[in-house]
């Protein structure tokens, strides 16, 4: 509920006055606004494209396509769009399908008779495509750093994949998949006889006049290509040239805001696929309800919506379809994790629910937030302590602050102190509650070997939320436990 908003509109129905959709160019001009505060903060550096009924709202380019060569991004710029090239895997797929060529329940065994596992004959197509096959993920496997560059060809990641066994029965669980669409990939190329690039440029590109699109290699010249970059904490920036995997049916296509715009009307206006065979490809999964086949299907604000997003290293992507009211969203970026704030302020914009343009405290704590998932603990204080000398802290970066210590072992005594700092200013509506600070404070306790204290703070936990086992568990070892208390 947004009371707030109920009341203003009511207020103004009271004096006789009408709420205002806003205009199409008032639309526009704050949605440039918003991508230019992201940009201005090393946020975003990309391009995005808004469209209403297939007509463009909005479009703009911001930041660098190349650093080392200072070449801005532009509406042609092709971005490395990561998984939201599973959806075009999909659409071959369906293609298939629809012309009798294939079946959803067909499985990986005919087209794979060499797979190792038992299990090859009773997973299927629509397994595949839903991501339910139990198969694991091939980027992941041990060997896979060091294979990198020679996985041009779909095939030729097969020992890797087969060296991975089905981690459940097919259709029992959802487990995201890489090596599932890799393997699409290959039973297209198998049913239709064409390379996999080659049947997406035949039955894909060039009937939607997609004239920026590629599967293309990354050692391949490539017009308009975006590099793409991680922040470092020192605020300079790391190419993903070297470690960018390379494309393939699982995702890795590039591509630019407009050509999207082209393959979207195209699904739309039912050239690629009837509407029954989308229907089906749309379908949630019994077991994901927000997974379809190769399609995301979720909701924003009671608005409903087909998708997809795509990351790695340097770059992130969104491409998410409302149905009604009938807006595209196209948000391509080349920084690492550069598009998903951006992107959801941009659907709260559009369907008038709040948003707020970006601080440079919200891009600190983005980034020091980003750097902690990825285990770089240190250089994450680093970033967090910007936002500590300001008079009031970031709050949020005060809990974060003491985190990261404590995950990372060190200055346990700072984090105390932090996570007591955070508990003085925090109000009652403020993330985390005070139980969870509370739970951090008797863990750096227990670092400390203070099991005094880290008692008391357990209890303080239970006080707080009577019902958290965890801290109930933890609370009755330390209370077994033999010694002293200090």
């Amino acid at each position: 509920m947004k009371p707030t908003r109920i009341l203003s509109i009511a207020w103004l129905i009271g004096l006789g006055l009408a709420a205002q959709t806003p205009s199409p160019e008032d639309t526009a001009r704050k949605i440039a606004d918003l991508a230019k505060a992201h940009s201005n903060l090393e946020m975003f550096s990309g391009t995005l494209l808004v469209a209403k009924n297939g007509k463009v709202i909005y479009a703009g380019a911001f930041g660098e396509a190349d650093k080392d060569y200072h070449v801005p991004n532009t509406l042609k710029t092709r971005y490395n769009i990561g998984s939201i090239g599973k959806a075009f895997t999909a659409v071959a797929v369906m293609q298939l399908i629809q012309e009798g060529k294939l079946r959803l329940t067909d499985t990986l065994g005919e087209y794979y008779p060499e797979c190792p596992f038992a299990e090859k004959d009773s997973i299927t197509v629509i397994h595949l495509l839903t991501h339910t096959s139990g198969l694991g993920d091939y980027l992941e496997h041990k060997d896979y750093r060091v294979k990198m560059s020679t996985l041009r060809a779909v095939d030729d990641a097969l020992p890797l994949i087969f060296d991975q066994k089905p981690t459940f029965a097919a259709g029992e669980r959802f487990l995201y998949s890489n090596s599932g669409f890799r393997l699409l990939g290959g039973i297209v190329e198998k049913v239709s006889g064409l390379p996999f690039r080659e049947y997406l440029r035949r039955r894909i590109f060039e009937p939607c006049g997609l004239t920026e699109t590629d599967l293309a290699q990354e050692d391949e010249v490539l017009a308009d290509r975006a590099v793409g970059y991680t922040q470092n904490a020192d605020g300079t920036f790391t190419s993903n040239v070297r470690i960018i995997p390379a494309p393939c049916p699982a995702g890795g296509l590039r591509t630019s805001v407009g050509d999207l715009l082209k393959f979207d009307r195209a699904l739309r206006d039912d050239r690629l696929l009837s509407e029954e065979t989308k229907r089906t490809m749309y379908t949630p999964s019994p077991r994901r309800a927000t997974s379809a086949s190769g399609w995301e299907v979720k909701e924003f604000d009671g608005h409903r919506f087909v998708g997809h997003s795509g990351g790695a290293d340097g770059v992130e992507a969104f491409f998410y379809r409302f149905l009604d009211p009938e807006y595209t969203v196209i948000v391509l970026s080349n920084y690492h994790n550069g598009a998903e704030e951006l992107t959801s302020s941009l659907m709260a914009l559009l369907f008038g629910e709040p948003y707020a343009l970006p601080t440079a405290a919200d891009a600190n704590f983005r980034l020091g937030y980003r750097m902690q998932g990825e285990g770089m603990l240190q250089d994450a204080a680093k970033v967090l302590a910007r936002n500590l000398a300001v008079d009031p802290p970031h709050l949020l970066s005060v809990f974060f602050a003491a985190n990261v210590r404590i995950r990372g072992g060190f200055e346990m005594e700072k984090a105390v102190g932090y996570l007591d700092r955070f508990l003085q200013l925090a109000g009652p509506k403020d993330f985390p509650p005070p139980s969870v600070v509370w739970e951090q404070k008797a863990t750096a306790y227990r670092k400390l070997g203070d099991r005094r204290e880290a008692i008391r703070a357990l209890e303080k936990v239970l006080e707080l939320d009577p019902h958290n086992a965890s801290a109930r568990e933890q609370l009755e070892k330390l209370q077994k436990d033999e010694g002293p208390k200090r």
